[in-house]
C-alpha cells in the first residue's frame, strides 16, 4: 500500500509556554516516531512517504497540493495533545481530495483522550501506544476486509461507536529497522546550538521516574533499552550515509541504567567512532566514571532537568532531587570538557516571586553553558493539572474544549506576570557579560556565530504567544 506519514503543522498552539520570540530560531528535530514507523512499514512491502509540512515551511494549501500528489491509500497524522488542532486539519485536508482514503492519528494525544479524538469527522482510526506493530496490523486488515478487533493498541470505529483495544508497546527495540532517514532531508533539521547537519536517535523507550509535570503514558510504563551493538550500528550509518556532525540522544533519560550507558560508550570507543553527541538525563543519574567514559565517547553536552531552585518547589514538583544533588552533579560536570544544559520552570503552582527569584539566582550560581526557562503548563493527567483543576486555576475539561473551541481560552499563569519573570530570566542570564565572553572565546566557526547572534536576537526580543 501507499502510506503517507504527516508532520504537520501545529495551529491553534496557544498553549506553548516557549516564548515565540525563541521558538522560532530554537531549531527543529526530525520526526523520529514517522521514521520508524516509515521504516518498519518498508520492511513490509509497503511504499511510504513522509510529508514534515514544518520541516518544508508548507502552508496548508501547499500541504493539500501534497497529499494530492502522494495518492495514498492511507494517511497516518502524529498528534500531541497542545497541536491537535494541526493533526485534525491535515486529516480534514486529506478527506477533502480522498474521501475514502483512511487516516490514522498517532502520538501522544491519542493516550490521553481516544475516544474524543476519533470520534472527529476526518479521524478513522488511532493508536494507542506505539505506532510500528500496530500499523502493520492495521494495514494487513485493510488488506483482508477483516475487523479490527483483535489489533491490540488501535482505536476505531464500529457503528457509530469508539472502541479501544488497550495500548501497545515494542518489547524489542532492537527488533525495529532504523529511522528511515532517507525519507526526509538531513538539512531540513537543525539546533541553534548544534552542529550541522545533525540528527536525533532513541537508545531506549520509557521513564522510571514520575514528575509532577510530566504525563506518563502507555509507552512509559515499561523502561526497554537497546543493545550497545544496535545503538552504534546506527550512529555509524547517520555518519557514514547521512553525514551527521552531532547526534541528539533522544532518550527520557539515557544515564537511567548506569551500564546500558556505559555499554554504548565502550562500544563506540572500541569501533574508534569520532562523533558529537549529547542527552538528557538527572542530576541523581551521574558519577564522575560515567562522565569521564562519556567525554571519551564523543559527549559534548548534558541536557539536566533542574527545574527549580527552591528545595520546597521541587518537592511540590515531585523531583526527587533537591539543590545539592543539583551543585553536585554541575561540580563533577566541570570537571570534564562536557557542557551543561540546564532547564528550569517557571511559576509552578504554589510559587511566589520570591521563589522564582531563588531560582534565578540559582541558574546564575551554576553557571551552565545553556539554559532553558519554560512556565509551567498543566499538561493532562498529570499531577500538575490535577493541582491546576482543584485550585480553580482551570476546567476539568479545558483540554478536551480545546481540540474543538476555535478560540479557547489561555492557560491562567499559576504566578501573576509569570511571561515577565521568564523574559527577566532569560536576560538575567544571557546577557552577564561573563556569558557572552564565554561564548566568544569558544567560536571557531562563522556559522555557530550567526546561530550565536540569531539566539541572542530571539532573547532581546522575547515575546510570549
Amino acid at each position: 500500500m501507499k502510506v503517507l506519514l504527516i508532520r504537520h503543522h501545529d495551529i491553534g498552539n496557544i498553549n506553548t509556554r516557549l516564548p515565540a520570540s525563541l521558538n522560532k530560531i530554537q531549531g527543529l528535530y526530525p520526526p523520529l516516531g514517522l521514521l520508524y514507523i516509515a521504516a518498519t512499514l518498508e520492511k513490509e512491502g509497503h511504499q511510504v512517504q513522509i510529508l514534515d509540512s514544518q520541516a518544508l515551511n508548507l502552508t496548508t494549501q501547499e500541504t493539500k497540493k501534497e497529499i494530492r500528489k502522494a495518492k495514498p491509500d492511507i494517511v497516518g497524522i502524529t498528534a500531541m495533545t497542545p497541536t491537535v488542532k494541526g493533526a485534525f486539519e491535515a486529516a480534514r485536508l486529506s478527506k477533502e481530495i480522498y474521501p475514502d482514503v483512511p487516516t490514522v492519528l498517532g502520538g501522544v494525544q491519542l493516550s490521553l483522550y481516544s475516544e474524543a479524538t476519533v470520534s472527529n469527522q476526518y479521524v478513522d482510526f488511532g493508536i494507542n501506544g506505539e505506532g510500528e506493530h500496530v500499523m502493520i496490523d492495521l494495514l494487513k486488515a485493510l488488506n483482508s476486509g477483516k475487523d479490527f478487533s483483535k489489533i491490540t493498541g488501535l482505536i476505531y470505529k464500529e457503528n457509530g461507536k469508539v472502541k479501544t483495544n488497550g495500548f501497545r508497546i515494542v518489547e524489542d527495540l532492537d527488533s525495529l529497522p532504523f529511522p528511515a532517514r532517507h525519507l526526509v532531508r538531513t538539512g531540513d533539521y537543525s539546533c541553534v546550538i548544534a552542529k550541522d547537519p545533525m540528527t536525533t536517535l532513541m537508545t531506549s523507550r520509557g521513564c522510571p521516574y514520575r514528575c509532577g509535570f510530566c504525563f506518563k503514558g502507555p509507552t512509559d510504563t515499561k523502561l526497554r533499552f537497546r543493545s550497545p551493538k544496535n545503538v552504534v550500528d546506527e550512529i555509524e550509518e547517520c555518519i557514514n550515509k547521512y553525514k551527521v556532525k552531532e547526534i541528539m540522544f533522544y532518550d527520557d533519560t539515557f544515564t537511567a541504567d548506569r551500564k546500558h550507558a556505559m555499554g554504548i560508550c565502550d562500544e563506540i570507543i572500541k569501533r574508534g567512532i569520532k562523533i558529537s553527541w549529547e542527552t538528557p538525563t538527572r542530576v541523581n543519574c551521574i558519577d564522575e566514571e560515567l562522565l569521564k567514559k562519556m567525554e571519551e565517547a564523543g559527549c559534548i553536552r548534558l541536557r539536566l532537568g533542574v527545574e527549580s531552585g527552591n528545595d520546597e518547589i521541587l518537592k511540590i514538583m515531585r523531583k526527587g532531587t533537591n539543590k545539592e544533588m543539583v551543585k553536585k552533579a554541575f561540580t563533577m560536570l566541570r570537571k570534564t570538557k562536557i557542557e551543561s544544559f540546564a532547564y528550569f520552570i517557571i511559576g509552578y503552582v504554589h510559587e511566589n516571586e520570591q521563589t522564582i527569584r531563588d531560582t534565578i539566582n540559582f541558574a546564575k550560581e551554576l553557571n551552565s553553558d545553556w539554559v532553558m526557562f519554560t512556565i509551567a503548563t498543566p499538561l493532562p493527567q498529570t499531577p500538575l493539572f490535577d493541582e491546576a483543576v482543584k485550585l480553580g486555576y482551570m476546567d476539568k475539561d479545558y483540554w478536551l474544549d480545546f481540540m474543538t473551541n476555535p478560540n479557547p481560552e489561555r492557560l491562567k499563569f499559576f504566578v501573576k506576570d509569570a511571561d515577565q519573570w521568564a523574559k527577566k530570566a532569560y536576560k538575567e542570564f544571557y546577557f552577564r557579560p561573563q556569558f557572552v565572553l564565554k561564548k566568544l572565546k569558544k567560536l571557531r566557526s562563522m556559522d555557530t556565530f550567526k546561530k550565536y547572534v540569531n539566539g541572542f536576537r530571539g532573547i532581546a526580543l522575547f515575546e510570549m504567544k
